[in-house]
């Protein structure tokens, strides 16, 4: 490999080094789809590349790597563990153009540059530290690249991630606990003892962000010398995990949860060597719910409707609704807490943005902000977000939303916070809904459950007199809901496809809506909005709730 065959032109001295490397790389146990050559991996040039990468469009590149290694055979970016180098002609020209391919390549551990005879190996161990080893072997499989800082990081020293970098963060654990955890099997299972895990890494970032405690050292962070980093790491993050469910068992865990992370030593070990560089708790709060869509539909291979609304869409949503400290709020399908987490954020902003009135936002957002989801793993994570946001946690509540029939006997904690003893099952007690519900034409309610739960939107679909009911969307059976538990004069505010208003499929929607709702508002949601997940047109729509028609005649 590291010449030329009779006949063949004799190899560049690059060439013939790189092929003498990747021939001790396979000796080392180094599988043949774990490195790529052919062709050269082209690194992006600037942090918004990386965006476009993670969207599958065209970047630009600051050059291609000579030889990268993955830590699994998927050649995936996420999956990127080292870089090599053999074109630079000298040390230290190898070692400027490794510094550069590795800061525009996040998640690689580590460069390694040789000419032949010399050899040097560069890892990462901060967003501004390199550790430079001179005379290095060859990485073997396996290798724990980690590297910490010579100081415990603080919050000022963490780094703001962007879109793409905490992403491809994530799709990396979702290797890494998909595949490799020889403890926690199920996909279910995985995901929410994940959780449990950023849960540590949540608290750490709520606790050290405050101006008090941002030059301390985080504790959600790697622990130890080279020695004994793992272990004492792995001992740390654990009690750590113990002490937030004794203090937030009630406001947070369910009743199945445990005070013990269930994952593997090595597993846990890999998160945390992964995540501890990030602020994953910051203004762009979204990250984390985005980086989750992208772990449950990575690990489950279903998004069963659900598609994350983006920071983007959310703060204009929230704006034009003007939600203030008067009204009591609800996200029926709250996903992980996006629309309840900014209504905070905008009602402390505007009302009581200096800390001693902090008392009057905990108030408000504890007696007036609800949420309602089936999926346990979003209602932990809104309720964590919440209380890392001096709260709003106590109305996150886990159940059907849609089945209100079923309240009284599988949800019991919507009958009492949300329910009626009747038909139609739901209290009119606040003023703002907003939400962005599952939705497809394939995600239905079925005619029996509508029927059950006295849904009329969906006997106006079928069109067949007052006792006939179809299978209907679910995003067509939450407008209803969202009518039901909103007062007269409220207003709701739901995205939904556009279809929906414009298609002749739909042509009873508009006299259904005309003694109801009233459309007051409506706010163009582009397709790039949601194109990871979603590739239907929708639209933020905007409606207030009119009076029953007897109170209206009375009036009149």
């Amino acid at each position: 490999m590291d010449g030329a065959t009779k006949g063949e032109s004799p190899l560049k001295p690059e060439e013939s080094v790189r092929q003498a490397t990747i021939k001790r790389l396979l000796q080392l146990g180094w599988h043949e789809g774990q490195l790529r050559w052919k062709p050269e991996w082209p690194v992006p040039h600037a942090p918004h590349d990386l965006t476009k990468r993670e969207r599958g469009q065209k970047y630009d590149t600051c050059g291609t790597a000579d030889l990268v290694a993955f830590a699994d055979t998927s050649g995936e970016p996420h999956a990127l563990q080292i870089i090599f180098e053999f074109k630079a002609p000298d040390i230290d020209a190898g070692k400027a153009q490794l510094i550069r391919y590795l800061s525009s390549e996040p998640l690689v551990k580590m460069g390694f540059w040789t000419n032949g005879s010399q050899t040097l190996a560069i890892y990462k161990c901060h967003s501004s530290e390199w550790v430079e080893v001179t005379g290095a072997p060859l990485p073997n499989p396996g290798d724990d690249l980690t590297q910490a800082p010579a100081k415990p990081p603080t919050w000022k020293t963490l780094k703001v991630p962007s879109e793409a970098e905490l992403s491809a963060v994530l799709r990396r654990i979702v290797a890494t606990v998909v595949i490799a955890d020889p403890v926690v099997t199920r996909r279910e299972d995985q995901l929410r003892e994940l959780l449990h895990l950023m849960l540590v890494k949540l608290e750490s970032d709520a606790v050290f962000s405050r101006s008090a405690h941002q030059d301390e050292p985080v504790s959600f962070r790697l622990y130890g010398g080279d020695a004994d980093r793992m272990p004492r790491t792995v001992a740390k993050i654990r009690e750590l995990f113990k002490d937030y469910f004794t203090k937030q068992r009630t406001r947070i865990f369910l009743p199945h949860d445990r005070d013990v992370l269930l994952l593997s030593d090595s597993t846990v070990y890999s998160v945390v060597s992964e995540l501890w560089p990030y602020r994953i708790l910051g203004d762009e709060i979204d990250l984390l719910a985005k980086a989750f869509q992208i772990f449950r539909t990575t690990a489950l291979k279903s998004g069963e409707g659900q598609y994350l609304t983006p920071l983007r869409v959310v703060r204009p949503a929230i704006m034009a609704l003007d939600i203030t400290s008067s009204d009591k709020v609800i996200d029926p399908a709250c996903g992980t807490g996006g629309f309840l987490i900014e209504a905070l954020r905008q009602v402390a902003s505007k009302e009581f943005p200096k800390p001693e009135e902090a008392w009057n936002l905990i108030k408000w957002a504890n007696d007036s902000l609800y949420g309602v989801d089936k999926d346990d793993i979003g209602i932990k994570l809104t309720r964590a977000m919440m209380v890392a946001m001096r709260d709003g946690s106590t109305h996150a509540l886990l159940g059907d939303s849609i089945r209100a029939n079923d309240w009284s006997t599988k949800y019991t904690k919507l009958r009492d916070e949300l329910g009626t003893s009747a038909a139609p099952f739901i209290h009119e007690q606040f003023t703002v809904v907003v939400t962005n519900p599952p939705f497809g034409e394939e995600l239905k309610v079925k005619a029996s459950d509508c029927k059950a739960a006295g849904y009329t939107i969906a006997n106006a679909a079928a069109m067949k007199g007052p006792t006939h009911y179809v299978d209907l969307e679910i995003g067509l059976v939450f407008l209803e809901l969202c009518y039901r538990l909103l007062v007269p004069g409220g207003r709701v505010g739901i995205v939904l496809p556009e279809t929906y208003f414009f298609s002749k499929k739909y042509r009873w929607l508009s006299d259904w809506l005309a003694s109801r709702l009233k459309l007051r508002g409506m706010m163009n949601i582009p397709m790039e909005a949601f194109e990871e997940f979603c590739r239907a047109k929708t639209n933020f729509y905007i409606f207030e709730k009119l009076p029953p028609p007897t109170a209206k005649s009375a009036e009149e």
